[in-house]
C-alpha cells in the first residue's frame, strides 16, 4: 500500500511527497526523491505530527481504524492542515462497527444485524461471527457455530465490551472502492475477497480487484444512498458487502481509509486515485480507465 500511493504521487511533477514512518520500516525501498521522517520507539508520533503540520498544503493519513489511531490522526490534521481523508465525524461513524450498523438502519440501509457481545445473551442458534467494533483487517474476528464454541471464544477475549456479534450471511464477499465528496459518491471498482476461517479465526488472504459485476449500477446507488447517510465521507472509502445469491446487497462495514484493494486498482484500471483524490480538493473526480482487466492482491 506504502509503495502504491508513494509511486502514484510521486509521478505527479507538481507534488513533493514527505513520509512519516516508523523507524521499523527502513528496510522498505522508496524513491530518491521522497522525504522520509522515521517516528522512532523514543519519539510520539503525534507531537511529531503535530510540530511539522504547518509545513505541508495536504496530509493523508494511513492508519487502521484499532484504538482509535485513524480518528486521532484526522482529528489532529484536520484542525492545522488539509486533510486528505473524511472527516473526523465520519471516522467517528464508520470506526465503530456498532455506530455504523445503527446509522445504516436509521437510513434504511440494508446492514447486518450487529449486537453488543455484552448484551448478547440468547442461546447461539445460528453461525455468528464475534469481531472487534474497531477491528480492521479480520484482525481478532471469530467464527462460531456452537454454543460451545461461542462460550469458549467469549472466556478468552480480554475486553468483550469492545466486541460486536454478527451473524454468519452466506454469499459473495465483496468489497466496493469508492470516492466519495459531499454526499457524492463514484464507484471505482467491485472487487471479491478471499476469506480463509481456520480454527475459528478469520483471515483475508486475497482480493480479486475489479471483478466484472451485473450490480454495477445497484452498487452505485448503493454508495449514493451512504453518501447521504454519512456525510462527512470523502476520498477514498472501501465498503465491505455480502451479495447473497438472491436478494440485496448487505453492507458489513465502512471503512474511510485506504484498503487492501487499493493496492491493485491502478494495475487493473489505469486510475491514478492519488491523482484523482487531489484533483477532488477543488473538482470531482475524472475517473477515465486506460485497462479494465482484474488484478489479484495477495495479501
Amino acid at each position: 500500500m506504502l509503495r502504491t500511493i508513494t509511486s502514484e504521487l510521486s509521478s505527479l511533477p507538481f507534488v513533493q511527497l514527505t513520509i512519516f514512518l516508523d523507524w521499523r520500516c527502513q528496510h522498505i525501498k522508496l524513491s530518491h526523491n521522497i522525504n522520509v521522517i522515521y517516528i522512532s520507539e523514543q519519539h510520539n508520533f503525534y507531537d511529531k505530527l503535530s510540530q511539522a503540520i504547518n509545513s505541508y498544503h495536504f496530509i493523508w493519513p494511513i492508519a487502521p481504524e484499532i484504538d482509535a489511531i485513524l480518528l486521532k490522526t484526522s482529528t489532529l490534521i484536520y484542525k492545522k492542515a488539509k486533510l486528505l481523508n473524511s472527516l473526523p465525524q465520519a471516522i467517528s461513524i464508520c470506526s465503530d462497527k456498532l455506530l455504523t450498523a445503527q446509522r445504516l438502519q436509521q437510513s434504511q440501509i440494508k446492514t447486518i444485524e450487529t449486537t453488543p457481545l455484552l448484551k448478547f445473551s440468547q442461546p447461539l442458534l445460528r453461525t455468528s461471527v464475534i469481531k472487534p467494533k474497531d477491528g480492521a483487517g479480520c484482525l481478532h474476528s471469530y467464527v462460531v457455530t456452537s454454543q460451545s464454541e461461542f462460550n469458549d471464544i467469549n472466556s478468552s477475549l480480554d475486553n468483550r465490551d469492545n466486541y460486536i456479534i454478527q451473524p454468519f450471511i452466506k454469499g459473495d464477499s465483496l468489497s466496493l472502492s469508492c470516492l466519495f465528496k459531499n454526499g457524492n459518491a463514484w464507484l471505482l471498482c467491485c472487487n471479491r475477497q478471499h476469506i480463509l476461517i481456520n480454527q475459528q479465526k478469520v483471515r483475508l488472504t486475497r482480493c480479486d480487484v475489479n471483478i466484472p459485476s451485473k450490480h454495477w449500477d445497484i452498487y452505485q446507488q448503493l454508495i449514493n444512498q451512504v453518501a447521504q447517510s454519512i456525510l462527512g465521507l470523502w476520498g477514498y472509502v472501501g465498503i465491505d458487502i455480502i451479495q447473497p445469491e438472491n436478494g440485496e446487497a448487505i453492507i458489513v462495514e465502512i471503512n474511510p481509509r485506504l484498503t487492501s484493494s487499493y493496492v491493485g486498482i491502478n494495475q487493473a484500471t489505469g486510475i491514478n486515485v492519488g491523482k484523482e483524490v487531489l484533483s477532488m480538493v477543488h473538482g470531482s473526480p475524472t475517473l477515465q480507465r486506460s485497462k479494465n482487466r482484474p488484478y489479484t492482491v495477495n495479501i
